[in-house]
């Protein structure tokens, strides 16, 4: 293609963005209304307009009739048939779909999706023509939702019904969400920069065609609608803005409510002096790191001398890693050694303020642990589990004092990552749940409170997303590598989908979805079918060699 001319048909935020980006990438770009002329030369032109396949079909066969057969149509529909599209708009040969992920100025992604009768030339033709301005094009099938809606109208429906019900505020789901999973933005600040009613249309559009609850707006979407609260360009959604915009970069309110009171942890926080850790595998070994780094006694048990050792050389390669990379130097490294002690006893555990069980997810295990430490540590100590997926109030019922029970879920490498979930059981006593705020800010860690149910806050977020993936890439929505692309580029998440899968184990994500099933009883937590038999067939990620990418060495 050697036309760089564009014109983009439509004038409010969609299209003022798509031009923008174009612009950006050299692309001399004319901006019009639906009514208005389309300029000669161009060689690609996007209707960027709000309406129905029937209206939008119609805007086509107009574009078509003022342009040269070399001219490449465009939609930017997400949710429609491209197929419905090209026969509506009598040019089906040269209409295909261009799916800017909203607003298009954060991301270079753009889904490219021909219709059948689109011709191969004129998909090649726009691959090329967006390459050349800078852009990612990612040629999907035309399904409903293409790859980026079909995945992430579920999850933002998921991440609207947490704040629905009360289980998270919008700042501590935002802040779980990046610094747990790593996304360049929270999925309520993106839904306040979409606008609520965009993805009211966009979640309805779905759900009409796929007839899957999923995609279903929550309730709360339709009430903040009704209320004006629109998100960003109405200057209120999840959040307040200081002022009205619709370029995504206005700068939301910092809100007094968000403030906790922690006075009646920071006391018990500061009182810590000897921290135990139970268990010094990946997870263990890097909390007693952080521990020991943040000025701690550490006293490390393992169930035998061989995994003690083990657990300790972790300790020792990571902050070699450290001085190497000029992070840590020597001295600190040594210091940070000294402070850390290990036994193969259980019971020199006894004599700490706080222990944090780090043992494998296994829920028998768990329960005899907690009650043996219960039978040995100070009246006044406090007892956590650093479980990601089981019930800490189960736990909690092991000890004497339940109330001093809790649960703190590191991510991994705690000693990298930020966020820390502070899980209050049933019987965690107010001023316990306040100190795991508390503790975890003295760790120079991000803590978010989150109740005990089953995945807490990111993995009930995560896991049904990474169930979903898996069950379309199993249904052939589109090959692996496309699929992580789109995501990982469309949404900003440091890797696709099926990666992530290998990263964390298939056999981890089947055991951790079933767990999460058992106790919510919704289809959409137990593991698809490819993961059960890939996990069967020890196809389970980087660990084997094997998942949905092959592993040399």
């Amino acid at each position: 293609m050697t036309e760089r001319r564009a014109a983009v048909i439509g004038q409010g935020p969609a299209g003022s963005a798509i031009a923008a980006v174009l612009a950006q990438g050299g692309v001399q770009v004319t901006l019009t209304g639906a009514s208005g002329p389309v300029p000669p030369g161009c060689a690609l032109v996007i209707e960027a307009v709000p309406g129905n396949l029937g209206e939008k079909g119609a805007l086509l066969r107009r574009l078509g009739g003022l342009t040269g057969e070399e001219t490449l149509l465009a939609s930017t529909a997400g949710a429609l048939s491209i197929a419905g599209l090209g026969a509506a708009s009598g040019h089906a040969g040269r209409v295909l779909g261009l799916h800017f992920r909203h607003p298009a100025p954060f991301s270079q992604l753009v889904e490219v999706t021909p219709g059948p009768l689109t011709g191969e030339a004129a998909t090649q033709a726009a691959v090329a023509f967006l390459k050349e301005a800078g852009l990612t094009p990612a040629v999907v099938k035309d399904s409903p939702g293409l790859i980026l809606n079909r995945l992430f109208v579920p999850f933002l429906n998921d991440c609207i019904r947490l704040v629905e019900s009360g289980y998270a505020t919008p700042a501590d789901l935002d802040a779980g969400v990046q610094l747990g999973l790593g996304h360049k933005t929270g999925p309520l600040r993106l839904l306040d920069i979409q606008g609520l009613d965009t993805h009211r249309e966009t979640a309805l559009a779905l759900f009409a065609q796929l007839h899957d609850p999923r995609y279903a707006p929550p309730p709360l979407v339709e009430g903040m609608i009704a209320a004006g609260r629109l998100g960003q360009k109405a200057g209120r959604g999840f959040y307040a803005y200081k002022q009205p915009s619709e370029t995504g970069a206005a700068e939301a309110v910092q809100e007094a409510a968000a403030a906790r009171d922690l006075s009646a942890g920071l006391a018990l926080a500061e009182r810590v002096r000897r921290v135990g850790v139970l268990g010094l595998g990946t997870m263990g070994s890097g909390i007693a790191q952080v521990c020991a780094a943040a000025g701690l006694e550490v006293s490390a048990a393992e169930v035998s001398a061989a995994a003690l050792e083990a657990g300790l050389g972790r300790v020792r390669k990571n902050l070699e890693g450290a001085v190497q990379r000029g992070r840590l130097s020597a001295s600190g490294k040594e210091a940070i050694l000294e402070r850390l002690r290990g036994s193969a006893e259980l019971e020199s555990l006894a004599g700490c303020d706080l222990i944090i069980e780090a043992v494998v997810e296994d829920l028998g295990l768990k329960l005899d642990i907690f009650k043996r430490l219960g039978a040995i540590v100070r009246e006044e100590a406090i007892i956590a589990s650093n479980t990601s997926c089981l019930p800490v109030t189960a736990m909690a019922a092991q000890t004497r004092h339940p109330g001093r029970v809790l649960g703190l879920h590191f991510f991994n490498p705690p000693y990298a990552m930020r966020l820390v979930e502070v899980i209050e059981a049933q019987q965690t006593a107010p001023e316990t749940a306040a100190f795991g705020l508390a503790f975890c800010l003295r760790l120079g860690k991000t803590p978010i409170p989150v109740k005990d149910r089953p995945g807490f806050l990111v993995n009930r977020l995560l896991v049904p997303f990474l169930n979903h993936a898996a069950q379309l890439f199993d249904e052939g929505l589109a090959p692996r590598e496309t699929l992580d692309l789109a995501v990982r580029e469309g949404l900003g998440h440091p890797m696709g989908p099926l990666a992530l899968l290998d990263l964390i184990g298939v056999d981890v994500q089947t055991f951790v979805a079933e767990a999460m099933a058992s106790e919510l009883h919704e289809p959409r937590f137990g593991p698809p079918p490819l993961l059960r038999r890939m996990t069967s067939a020890g196809w389970l990620g980087r660990k084997s060699g094997r998942g949905f990418y092959e592993y040399g060495g």
